[in-house]
């Protein structure tokens, strides 16, 4: 039960990748994702004894799962390494691919031969995957060597390079975890190339395997964290900018007219500030001609505005726009005289046209729900 939980997170990782593959440009660092998080699913599924006997029972080869479950690893540590040198990677497209071909091509090697061994070393009865890791590891420890020594170097880079471009933002924090995985990883191969060199009893096969599944579990969490925290984010975010979106969407009905985007949540938030951002245009363009029109006849509370919004902090203009706004929510008549004007629009310098938009529609919430 526990092998096919973490089987399906793995899946679960591995789905939302493709999906996001599909709705976004296909690129090498998520194409070695799917690759990554599909292989290490794959090992965890071959793990499971019932389903191991059974392969090995259609193919007629005893122990085969095994052969498997070791290449579907090695495919692990290549997606891996492509994922994480791709991404830090300052060379051009064109170099980048030549490189990530290069990697599959020495893990294909590495495949090959490992299996060539396996078929090569003396046949085993059938049995389940962590009794044959038990026997085979001591009696045929060559046919461990190759592949356990690329898995160790392969993610040991990719450790590195995780740890060293983690960051506090949201895709910083699920590379760290991801790399946390991947370093139990490479200590469970650790402990399965010293069972097999030197004969240790210290380290037994089932402690290195429960190894092996909590790391499974931690790098299928650093792969859904992004995905879970994006779509909390992006409720919430939809929360915030509601009040607004829905003043503006009844001012200028138009604007939203079209076919809406179909995808992740964000997409759709994305979408909707875009609606928020021309609304304000539109009103703005507006007012501003209004007001040229009949002349200035003074300004609404919320900052200084005979000086700019640059002598008022980003809250303050913020503020003053969303006052504007909700003033004139009922009627349009006062929209010119309180109108503060264009330049108060532009959002701060320190501010991201996403993050001017939820200031603005946070200033505006707050105003509603105190009813001023």
């Amino acid at each position: 039960m526990i092998i096919w939980v973490i089987a399906g997170l793995l899946g679960m990782a591995t789905g939302l990748r493709i999906g996001w593959a599909l709705v976004n440009k296909q690129s090498l660092v998520s194409a070695a994702m799917i690759v990554a998080l599909g292989s290490l699913g794959v090992v965890a599924a071959l793990n499971w004894q019932p389903l191991a006997l059974l392969i090995d029972t259609v193919v007629r080869l005893p122990n085969v799962a095994v052969a498997l479950s070791q290449v579907a690893l090695i495919a692990c540590a290549a997606g891996s390494c492509v994922m994480i040198t791709t991404a830090a990677s300052d060379h051009s497209p064109a170099i980048t691919r030549r490189l990530a071909l290069a990697q599959y091509g020495v893990a294909a090697v590495v495949a090959v031969v490992s299996l060539v061994l396996f078929f090569r070393s003396p046949r085993q009865p059938e049995m389940a995957p962590e009794e044959y890791l038990r026997r085979d590891l001591v009696s045929s420890a060559t046919t461990w060597l190759l592949p356990l020594l690329y898995v160790l170097l392969a993610l040991t880079l990719v450790v590195w390079a995780g740890l060293r471009y983690s960051n506090r933002s949201r895709r910083g924090r699920a590379l760290f975890v991801f790399s946390l995985g991947i370093a139990l990883i490479v200590a469970a191969s650790a402990f399965f190339l010293l069972r097999a060199v030197g004969h240790t009893q210290l380290v037994g096969v089932g402690s290195a395997a429960t190894l092996l599944g909590c790391a499974m579990v931690v790098v299928a969490a650093g792969s859904l964290l992004p995905s879970v925290e994006d779509w909390f984010g992006a409720r919430q975010e939809l929360r915030v900018i509601g009040p607004l979106l829905t003043e503006l969407g009844r001012r200028h009905p138009d604007v939203g007219i079209g076919v809406r985007p179909r995808g992740p949540l964000v997409f759709r938030v994305a979408e909707r500030m875009s609606l928020i951002s021309d609304s304000l245009y539109l009103e703005a363009t507006a007012a501003a001609h209004q007001r040229e029109a009949v002349g200035p006849q003074g300004t609404a509370g919320g900052g200084d505005r005979s000086s700019g919004p640059d002598a008022v902090t980003p809250d303050e203009q913020a503020r003053a726009v969303a006052q504007w706004i909700y003033e004139t929510r009922d009627s349009a008549a006062g929209a010119a005289s309180a109108f503060p004007g264009l330049t108060w629009l532009r959002q701060p310098e320190s501010y991201s046209d996403r993050e001017w938009i939820l200031a603005l529609a946070r200033e505006y919430r707050d105003l509603q729900r105190s009813g001023r």
